[in-house]
């Protein structure tokens, strides 16, 4: 189906077998620079093997009710079953993902509750994998998820998963109890177990230059379809951001801000050029723009004959001469994230950015060999008002005048989902259900105005479908231990709106009353 690098092992020489599951498609998780470090970290122990596991393309939820074969979930590498690895570790960036966890253990034959595969922690882990997560959602909050898995990272990986892989090849080695596991690895920090329930601080790293680069990258060579990264060599160059919006958890989740060395880069890139086939390197960061040295990496990836592509750039750093870098690079495409269309409400968010200035950026990129440009806003913001909506359009008119052409303009208007440990983290009144239905209007205003524009290609529709799933993760993202049940009930019955009424009719659970609580200033997780 793929062609790729992998790495295979032989398990009859090996002592830790890991299942590494992206909880989404292939093109997806390999697009994903995490994926990419945690199979290098793992596998570089020789005694340690580390396989991928992806979610299959055409499910249908729960898996209970999914007819395809249990062989349909294998490992990439040597096609092994979910079941039959030490350790399963999910990597979480989204909440949408939730159910997709939820069907690839019920798929496997795994329980989906942790206290149904191992519930006398007097015991060892008897028939199944150890159940452990991590990633941006999870750090955020992990309460929705307490009753899945077993153990989950909170904050970076690097300082603690080769201790922890350490103590589990003990524990297996000398079959202990599983309650002696869990109260060892307890004092390792950044884990916390839910069992346990125990006090966890967040890891952080603090020198970037000790997370390792993998110049042996996982690159697909897929060409039957539209490739996102997959083929691309990934260098992460900074973590965090240094401007801290308020609704950003990279700025707050992943603080303080930090940036690779330059020299450590430039070695990456030499070793990449040297052990993996690539034509294209692209800077992994939350801003990359911000890294100090940004315009000599940029030169110096060109100057080695590679193209470049980058996430995002900050509207403040794009000048004439960062334009012709990327011209250079063959670049279609610049994405800005300008969030709102009102600079008073954008400098409440922390982007100090004025209308005048995006505008002049605009004009640059026109009369450039670019001229695409993509577009990223927020709606349902704290303090913000209809006259805000009116804004964006009011925006983009004016822009309409700088002359780009059909669809140049790609345009995309997410919901506003507010995360735990963010100045943000209790505004959730537009869920609410007395405004959903505004709610939905200003969707429906901006789908209507903005696609009278003939420059605006818009990159979202079915605005009553995008609010609904905004709510549901705006719960997933801000519930404590309670909504773990609704989450079950919510898959067990088709993971579809449907489903997740009768869940709040089963469990007697009213979201709206839960969104009360937390606009009340509830505060189910702080790490």
């Amino acid at each position: 189906m793929y062609k790729e690098s992998s790495i295979i092992k032989d398990w009859r020489n090996v002592d830790l077998t890991f299942g590494l599951i992206y909880p989404n498609h292939y093109k997806l998780g390999m697009s994903s620079y995490s994926i990419r470090l945690l199979y290098h970290i793992i596998n570089s122990n020789e005694k340690y093997v580390c396989e991928r596991i992806f979610l299959p393309e055409f499910i249908k939820y729960p898996a209970s009710k999914d007819f395809s074969s249990v062989n349909q979930l294998r490992s990439i590498e040597n096609r092994i079953l979910p079941k039959d690895f030490d350790i399963l570790g999910f990597s979480a960036h989204y909440e949408n993902d939730f159910k997709n966890i939820l069907w690839i253990l019920e798929k496997a034959e795994i329980p989906l509750e942790s206290e149904k595969r191992h519930g006398d922690l007097s015991l060892d882990l008897g028939d199944y994998p150890l159940i452990i997560g991590g990633g941006p959602v999870i750090t955020s909050n992990p309460l929705p998820l307490s009753d899945i898995f077993d153990i989950l990272f909170i904050g970076d990986a690097e300082p603690n998963l080769n201790e922890f892989l350490s103590v589990y090849l003990d524990y297996k080695s000398h079959n202990k109890n599983f309650k002696t596991f869990l109260d060892r690895v307890k004092n390792i920090e950044g884990l916390y177990i839910p069992v346990l329930n125990n006090e966890t601080k967040r890891v952080i790293l603090k020198d970037l230059d000790k997370s390792p680069t993998p110049a042996y990258q996982l690159l697909s060579k897929n060409k039957t379809e539209k490739q996102v990264f997959e083929e691309n060599f990934l260098i992460e160059v900074n973590r965090g951001c240094p401007y801290q919006c308020k609704f950003c958890i990279s700025s707050f989740h992943n603080s303080p801000f930090r940036n690779k060395s330059y020299d450590e880069i430039i070695k990456a890139i030499e070793e990449g050029l040297e052990y993996s086939d690539f034509e294209k390197i692209s800077l992994i960061g939350s801003c990359v723009s911000s890294h100090p040295k940004f315009y000599e990496i940029c030169e110096f990836i060109l100057n080695t004959g590679k193209s470049l592509s980058i996430p995002s750039v900050r509207v403040e750093h794009i000048t004439s001469k960062i334009i012709h870098l990327l011209e250079r690079s063959g670049v279609k495409s610049i994405t800005i994230a300008p969030e709102t269309g009102n600079e008073s409400l954008r400098f409440d968010l922390g982007k100090k950015i004025t209308n005048d200035k995006i505008l002049d950026v605009l004009h640059l990129i026109k009369e450039s060999k670019i001229n695409n440009v993509k577009f990223y806003f927020l709606i349902g913001l704290p303090n913000e008002t209809d006259e805000d909506i009116e804004d964006i359009i009011s925006f983009f008119r004016i822009v309409e005048n700088i002359g780009f052409k059909k669809n140049q303009l790609k345009v995309n208007i997410n919901p506003f989902i507010p995360k735990l440990n963010t100045p943000y983290e209790n505004q959730c009144s537009f869920y609410l259900k007395e405004n959903i239905n505004n709610f939905r209007m200003k969707f429906t205003e901006l789908t209507q105005e903005l696609s009278k524009i003939s420059s605006i290609k818009l990159k979202f529709k079915y605005p009553k479908k995008i609010i609904n799933n905004a709510r549901l993760q705006t719960l997933l993202s801000l519930g404590d231990r309670s909504t773990t049940k609704l989450l079950l009930a919510y898959y067990l019955n088709g993971a579809n709106m449907g489903a997740l009424r009768r869940a709040e009719k089963e469990l007697d659970f009213s979201i709206n009353e839960y969104f009360n609580l937390i606009n009340g200033g509830y505060r189910p997780w702080n790490f």
